[in-house]
């Protein structure tokens, strides 16, 4: 035992102090890289939920109504077979735009077939339709007599004049694009193809039938 009142001297370990500044280091950067992971997450989220929001959306076109006015069919024999005919039709095409950037398009076409055959059309100016929201289209459409008669003949004209109907079809193609943020360019293009049935008697639609596609 020391006769000296000196206590006895602690000796530091030099590597404590080093050690503690490592783990609180090591602490610190597991905390950014969580905080990183958690903001990348975040991102990825709400990327995910802006493509939703503004994924483009089909239109669609809706034939609202059709009107036939004018004189069906007649022969007249003499002096030589003729075939008089003064049909005009008159649709109403809605155009609906479910995206939230407004939908531009150009000429709408609209073609009226009879058996298969083109026997009138009609083009209506190029507009915008707002975003979420719909326009209407008006389109007037006269039958062509001389393709009527190439269409059906003669024979399959009469045929349909004493059955007391006429079949013709109505399609209507609307093309143009949405721009999402200012800057996404979409190509859309909407189509409705419709059956019309008008009575002979009364020039009147009995039953139209429609079907839409839509096409990105």
């Amino acid at each position: 035992m020391s006769e000296s009142g000196d206590a006895p001297q602690v000796r530091h370990c030099p590597h404590h102090g080093h050690d503690a500044g490592r783990r609180r280091r090591r602490r610190i950067l597991l905390c950014l890289g969580f905080a990183v992971l958690v903001l990348l997450l975040l991102a990825a989220a709400a990327a995910i939920a802006l493509l939703v929001v503004l994924r483009p959306r089909d239109p669609t076109t809706e034939l609202v109504s059709v009107n036939a006015t004018g004189v069906i069919p007649r022969v007249v024999p003499l002096p030589t077979v003729q075939i008089q005919l003064n049909l005009t039709f008159a649709l109403v095409v809605r155009v609906r735009n479910p995206n939230a950037a407004s939908f531009r398009h150009g000429a709408a076409a609209t073609s009226l077939t009879y058996r298969g055959a083109a026997v009138g059309g009609a083009a209506v100016p190029a507009g915008t339709v707002p975003s979420r929201g719909e326009a209407t289209l008006r389109v007037n459409m006269t039958v062509q007599a001389d393709r009527i008669v190439a269409a059906a003949g003669v024979a399959g004209l009469l045929a349909d004049v004493l059955a007391g109907e006429m079949e013709f079809g109505a399609t209507t193609e609307v093309q143009g694009t949405v721009v999402l943020l200012g800057f996404v360019k979409r190509s859309v293009e909407a189509r409705s193809a419709c059956r019309v049935v008008v009575g002979v008697a009364d020039v009147k639609v009995r039953r139209q039938e429609c079907q839409n596609q839509a096409k990105l």
